[in-house]
Parts: structure tokens; C-alpha cells; sequence
């Protein structure tokens, strides 16, 4: 078996696992290897958790941004984290 990488018609990327002998066309019917479905996230409460993470790290307003660089990062990556980690969670 070997990996082919192949993008779909709405332009996400794909891995997928094929016989030695396939064509790489053949990657679509192949055994999928990519990360968990995003579209299960719930989105609406990433909402909240990044409103609330801004709010808890004092990003309030542009002027807090050069005070506390790291703020927002910090704040998407609570806020996704959780809704990510979760998705392998619940897959495997």
C-alpha cells in the first residue's frame, strides 16, 4: 500500500491509502487518511469560547492588541482546542 495526497472539487486536500499498483486517480476510492471532519464543530460554541477567551485575556479593543500580542492567539487556540481535540476524541 502506498499514500497518494489529492485535492477534491471543493479544494480541501485528501490522503488516502491505495493498492501499490493503483493509479493515483484511484486516491478518492482509496482508505481515507485525513483528519477528523471539521464540519462537526460546533461553531456556535467557539463563538462563545472565543468571546469569552478575548474577554478573559483583556482584548477589548485594537489598542490591546500591541499591549498583549500573544492575547488573541492565545484566545483562538483555547477556544479551537477544545472543539478539535475532541473530534479525534470522538473518532477513535
Amino acid at each position: 500500500m502506498r499514500q497518494v495526497e489529492w485535492t477534491d472539487r471543493a479544494g480541501y486536500n485528501h490522503r488516502s491509502l491505495v493498492r501499490d499498483n493503483d493509479p493515483d486517480d484511484m486516491a478518492e476510492q482509496g482508505i481515507p487518511l485525513d483528519p477528523p471532519d471539521l464540519s462537526q464543530i460546533d461553531w456556535e460554541m467557539v463563538r462563545k469560547d472565543l468571546h469569552n477567551a478575548l474577554l478573559h485575556n483583556d482584548m477589548i479593543k485594537w489598542d490591546d492588541i500591541p499591549v498583549r500580542p500573544n492575547g488573541i492567539s492565545n484566545a483562538i487556540k483555547t477556544s479551537m482546542k477544545r472543539q478539535v481535540v475532541n473530534l479525534y476524541r470522538d473518532r477513535r
